[in-house]
């Protein structure tokens, strides 16, 4: 049997990667001249500039064991940091809640005060604690539209989830679906250590590439500068997609796993005919997440080791400072500022000097360089490669692995997975399930399934949200009065 794989990213790579195991004959088709896509890193000026700083919770099963057979060891954190304008090095740490101990310090130390931080938690439990049934109801509520029907949420606690939504997944809480967030926030209580993990170097270095040598060992042969301009079908099945160079490219299968933004392209007239549901891909949305790169020739001291995050601002900025995490060449700079501005969407319009600018403004309100300190300062924007962004009503607009075409399928993290979130994980699965559904249509040797993002079992959930109600009820009245009291206070 012969597969040909549309798009060479983290999706493509691994179905695969996942076929040629079970003596299938892929072929990888990719339009640019690396593989990793959105996952990968690009030289530019000499070196390599990822697409953006990637984190590895405990609750990424696929990705992680995905990491362990290339060989790569992560470094794992516990915590991240929020700075607020001009108090550094003075950062509030959060401990990810794997154990009472962390979350006490948490409630003690956090960048609320201890009564909003029990109502954050609260609404977190009450969020993840909702039974699946609730489904469809929360797939067409937001996740701040969840929020604010709790009698005993305040505007602080719903204004630090808008500022943690935006930072981790470029959406505001008042556009994702409480569905996404009720399944990460449920992943998260329960694999909380390591909170998350980074990799030890670039992502082409210590990834991707690694990653290329175990695609292309089980037998897949990869295709640079191969765009498709199109799928062409006969017969109810795709019999071939055509190149843009005018090239025709046969197999017996095809897995779509290239962007949404792309694949819906291909949704033309033939195509719909034969699934009228892959045109709903038009109905999904995307977002820049951009990445700035910003080099120092001194060391900054008072940096935390772990992740920080800019407490308000308007871009999203968040950073970790790599120098100490990767192996360094004689002569690198001793500080190198890994940014990611998940909210880019104000700059698209700008061109990069100006958005850079705009960017190196805000980070200077919160870490003291000058200009003579700064070696080099590289911005991706990233607007032609945008993020899946997880709305209000997505779920049913998004594909399904295993497509009403028979020998057409989609793997993506904007593709139906039990992660349901636009990520590595997301991508991963999807693309297992995908790989897993062909594998099973043509009765070759099976796959198993993705592994899911374990959960507390709700009834301890529902029970935790009881046993919290009478806390909630006096952390509500201790709120209020130190509201009322705030206002009070003659202003100057």
């Amino acid at each position: 049997m012969r597969v040909v794989v549309l798009g060479g990213g983290l999706a493509g790579m691994v179905a695969a990667r996942a076929l040629a195991q079970r003596g299938v004959e892929v072929e990888l088709l990719e339009r640019s001249a690396r593989l990793g896509g959105k996952a990968g890193s690009d030289a530019r000026d000499g070196r390599l500039v990822e697409h953006g700083y990637h984190v590895f919770p405990r609750w990424y099963p696929n990705v992680r064991r995905l990491v362990s057979e290339i060989g790569t060891e992560l470094i794992d954190f516990d915590r991240y940091h929020y700075l607020s304008r001009g108090q550094f090095p003075r950062v509030v740490t959060v401990r990810g809640p794997s154990d009472l101990g962390a979350i006490w310090h948490n409630v003690r130390r956090g960048i609320l005060p201890w009564y909003h931080t029990v109502l954050f938690f609260g609404f977190t439990l009450d969020m993840i604690s909702r039974p699946l049934s609730d489904k469809r109801l929360l797939d067409r509520v937001s996740q701040i539209g969840l929020m604010r029907q709790a009698w005993y949420v305040t505007d602080e606690v719903a204004e630090l989830n808008q500022e943690n939504l935006l930072k981790a997944s470029a959406i505001p809480a008042y556009d994702m679906s409480a569905m996404t967030a009720k399944k990460i926030g449920g992943f998260w209580l329960k694999e909380a250590s390591p909170f998350l993990s980074v990799l030890p170097g670039d992502l082409q270095t210590t990834f991707i590439a690694p990653l290329e040598a175990k695609v292309r060992e089980a037998g897949v042969r990869v295709r640079f500068g191969a765009e498709v301009a199109r799928l062409d079908v006969d017969g109810g099945r795709v019999r071939s997609v055509t190149l843009t160079d005018g090239e025709v490219v046969t197999a017996d299968a095809f897995v779509l796993a290239v962007p949404f933004e792309v694949a819906r392209r291909f949704v033309d007239g033939p195509v719909f005919a034969l699934d009228p549901s892959l045109g709903n891909m038009h109905q999904l949305e995307a977002q820049p997440m951009a990445s700035l790169h910003v080099r120092l020739k001194k060391k900054l001291e008072g940096i935390p080791r772990e992740h920080v995050f800019f407490h308000g601002g308007d871009y999203g900025l968040s950073f970790i400072d790599v120098a100490p995490l990767w192996e360094r060449a004689p002569g690198d700079p001793p500080t190198e500022l890994s940014f990611i501005a998940s909210n880019y969407a104000p700059l698209k319009s700008l061109s990069t000097e100006d958005a850079t600018k705009a960017l190196l403004d805000e980070v200077r309100a919160y870490l003291p360089f000058a200009d003579e300190d700064v070696h080099d300062v590289v911005l991706n924007s990233n607007v032609e490669v945008p993020l899946f962004i997880n709305t209000i009503g997505a779920w049913p607009n998004r594909p399904e692995a295993r497509t009403k075409i028979p020998n057409l399928y989609v793997a993506g993290d904007h593709a139906k997975n039990e992660v349901d979130l636009a990520c590595m994980e997301g991508a991963v699965s999807a693309s297992l399930a995908a790989a897993r559904a062909l594998l099973e249509d043509a009765s070759l040797p099976e796959l198993p399934g993705p592994e899911s993002p374990r959960t507390w079992p709700r009834p301890l959930l529902v029970a935790g949200r009881v046993a919290m109600a009478p806390m909630l009820a006096v952390c509500t009245v201790v709120a209020r009065i130190a509201g009322a009291l705030r206002s009070e206070r003659p202003t100057t």
